[in-house]
């Protein structure tokens, strides 16, 4: 997808590997400086290295954003670096969950809504500022096709993009009126970690339940993003855009 983001300055948190990976490479492969971030330093530099080896302009910050003094942190250095974040992409997210039944000591509650609601939280709150102040911004959080309908045997994990989807829709009311614009995609299952992993058994009930049949691929969900990335979108708030392929609902149990 070629759009026009010349010169933005853009944030992709979970941009290591897998969608985020592809986001961020989107994102520069159409004028963006991207910063990079993810848990782990080694999977943010080779993200930054794709990037630069293509052309394009970026730096890594690793760090986990469900540390707040982190996020202001990687933020503060950007801003320093490159000016006001243009773009926020909140793609960071947990995948960790099993039945409720089964879950006794609360923590993939705790990880799920670490991540995906504060982690997100945290980002916006340390970016905004800038953002409010030049009147324009674009903030793009990962939901999830379990929004649709929730996924049997995975509470934990839909709480958590609910939430974000709960999010993004009281940001957009709030924030819109200081022309930032809030929107969520929602991936499909696409191949990345989070299904490369999947039995046989559940592949083919995927699949089988997607009118393409097919998974989708990590490229689809960055030009999604980059849509909503850039001034094609400028009358797009508050809205959460899914790349599914028109997936029918599939029970993990």
């Amino acid at each position: 997808m070629k759009v026009d983001i010349e010169d933005r300055v853009a944030l992709v948190t979970g941009a290591g590997r897998g969608n985020g990976r592809a986001i961020a490479r989107s994102l520069a492969r159409n004028g963006a400086k991207v910063v990079v971030n993810d848990l782990d330093e080694e999977p943010a530099e080779e993200t930054v290295d794709t990037i630069r080896n293509e052309g394009g302009t970026a730096v890594a910050a690793p760090a986990d954003i469900s540390d707040e003094n982190a996020v202001k942190a990687i933020v503060e250095e950007a801003e320093n670096k490159f000016g006001t974040i243009d773009i926020l992409v909140n793609n960071a997210g947990a995948g960790a969950a099993q039945p409720f039944i089964d879950e006794r000591e609360n923590a993939l509650w705790r990880f799920n809504i670490e991540t995906d609601l504060w982690g997100s939280i945290y980002c916006i709150k340390h970016v905004m500022d800038g953002m409010i102040e030049q009147n324009y911004g674009k903030i793009i959080n990962t939901t999830s096709i379990h929004t649709k309908n929730g996924v049997a045997g995975t509470p934990q994990y839909d709480v958590g993009k609910f939430s974000v989807l709960g999010l993004t829709k009281s940001l957009a009311l709030e924030l819109g009126r200081a022309g930032i614009r809030v929107n969520a995609v929602a991936p499909g299952h696409t191949k990345t970690r989070m299904t490369e992993d999947f039995p046989p058994d559940l592949e083919e009930e995927v699949t089988g339940r997607n009118p393409l049949g097919r998974f989708g691929e990590s490229e689809e969900i960055a030009d999604a993003v980059t849509f909503l990335a850039s001034p094609a979108s400028d009358y797009v708030n508050g809205h959460e855009l899914r790349v599914d392929g028109g997936q029918q609902p599939v029970d993990m149990l």
